[in-house]
């Protein structure tokens, strides 16, 4: 052999363990984990809710509102627009891609060394596992998912949560609209009603009928609710800023218009199949079960820490001699007993709580179903106390007073009573209507978690 052959030899072996190392990162580079039955359940969840929430990665074209929109068409918008519940969708979307980083191997690590000696190069390539992170043993990374599944369930009910509440913010804002334009409405058209009566005080002082005490009297009655008349009118700023905000509208936006129309919500059900129906749709339910599926999963990998880690490498080096292949193999030694079990118990301790927090959730969602359909009988009650029976009898007796003043079978007193009654009948009428429409709204979306009506789901049903 001539010493010219030499550093042809060496340029092969340099040559050789370069092309193993690069095949090495090839073939890692390109490899994709299989991803678990939860997982891929999760992706298809998020993307159909994707398709519908957030199509194109940007929000879709949010509603027209006009003088002509209702109810169904704040919802659109606010569902579509409210920041927090933005915030709760990529909170969920980052939570599903924490299920692959979960079930995921570390990555390998590749090194490179050289060792020159007398001119000549010896280079040498490894590849190892990241010595700063072992390969998890049998059994562990399916369990890592699954904790990372219960994760993005707790993050997908949260944000169903955050729209479900936003929903309900806007039917609060609506219906409270509502409820005090109809109370200007008849507090103005009570004024009138002053107007006339005082108007028949002075015809009737003047032909010695009455007394300048009745006019006086009327006059400070109509004083007093054009004092309501100017509060109430000044509380519209108040609502509008709520509505704004249920809407996902800045401080400096000016409010949508919109048209105001209170249709009553029938409430065709019974107490018990709406109690099943909690139990199985409550968003915060639906939260805490994720939790306790986490908690079970971490419970299991903590049982797992018996199971030894492992760590392996493979080393090329190609000097003057031959071509030399080392490979590596460790494994952890689980020895520290108490460390194990004292893992093993934070474990069974927090999927205990999880499920003690579970069961305390069910029991307080009963309470609050309880309170919640009482205040709705309550409501509707009232609704119909005043609306059908109370309102058509005030009326009745506002004419009759209004009749025995002008032939003197009654008092001025007796007419201005009749007329604070009729007036106070229609403003507890109006609070009565809207308060049932608001309970019946946090039932239905709040307890019940059902979807508001009129509204394109967001959400699919849950797999």
């Amino acid at each position: 052999m001539t010493p010219e052959a030499t550093p042809s030899r060496h340029t092969k072996r340099l040559i050789v363990g370069g092309l193993l190392s690069i095949g090495a990162v090839l073939l890692f580079g390109g490899c994709t984990g299989t991803p678990t039955r939860h997982e891929q359940a999760a992706r298809q969840d998020l993307q159909e809710a994707k398709t519908r929430y957030r199509p194109q990665e940007a929000k879709p074209p949010l509603p027209r509102l006009t003088d002509t929109s209702g109810l169904p068409e704040l919802l659109e918008f606010a569902l579509l627009n409210n920041p927090r519940a933005e915030a709760a969708f990529h909170d969920w979307a980052a939570a599903v891609e924490d299920i692959t980083t979960s079930r995921s191997l570390p990555d390998p690590m590749l090194t490179f060394s050289a060792d020159i000696s007398r001119g000549v190069p010896n280079l040498s390539a490894t590849l190892m596992s990241d010595p700063m992170s072992n390969w998890p043993g049998p059994g562990k990374l399916p369990l890592k998912a699954e904790a990372a599944y219960g994760e993005a369930l707790k993050k997908r009910a949260v944000f169903e949560n955050e729209l479900l509440a936003t929903a309900l913010e806007v039917k609060r804002a609506y219906y409270q609209i509502w409820v005090l334009e109809e109370q200007i409405r008849w507090t103005r058209n009570i004024l009138a009603l002053l107007d006339e009566i005082e108007a028949l005080a002075r015809q009737r002082l003047v032909v010695g009928k009455a007394t300048e005490q009745d006019v006086l009297r009327a006059q400070m009655e109509r004083d007093e609710l054009r004092t309501r008349l100017a509060n109430l009118e000044d509380s519209r700023g108040p609502l509008a800023a709520r509505m704004r905000s249920a809407l996902g509208l800045g401080p400096q936006e000016k409010p949508p218009p919109f048209a105001l129309r209170l249709e009553d919500t029938p409430a065709d059900f019974s107490e018990q199949s709406l109690l099943e129906t909690a139990f199985a749709r409550n968003p915060r339910l639906k939260e805490m079960r994720s939790e306790v599926l986490q908690a079970v999963a971490l419970f299991q990998l903590a049982r797992k820490n018996t199971v030894p880690d492992y760590s392996w490498g493979v080393g090329v080096s190609g000097g003057m001699g031959p071509l030399a292949v080392t490979p590596s193999f460790g494994i952890t030694l689980p020895i520290w007993r108490d460390k194990i079990a004292a893992e093993v118990a934070r474990g069974r301790a927090g999927a205990d709580a999880a499920k003690a927090r579970l069961s305390a959730e069910e029991l307080d969602l009963a309470v609050r179903f309880a309170e919640t359909a009482y205040l709705w009988r309550e409501a509707d009650r009232a609704d119909t106390l005043h609306g059908h029976l109370l309102l058509p009898k005030a009326k009745q007796a506002l004419e009759a007073a209004r009749a025995g003043y002008v032939t003197g079978a009654s008092s001025f007193g007796d007419l201005l009573e009749a007329e604070r009654t009729y007036l106070q009948h229609h403003v507890e009428h109006a609070e009565a209507a809207g308060r049932r429409e608001m309970v019946l709204a946090e039932m239905s979306l709040v307890i019940l978690g059902r979807w508001p009506g009129g509204v394109k789901a967001v959400l699919p049903e849950p797999r």
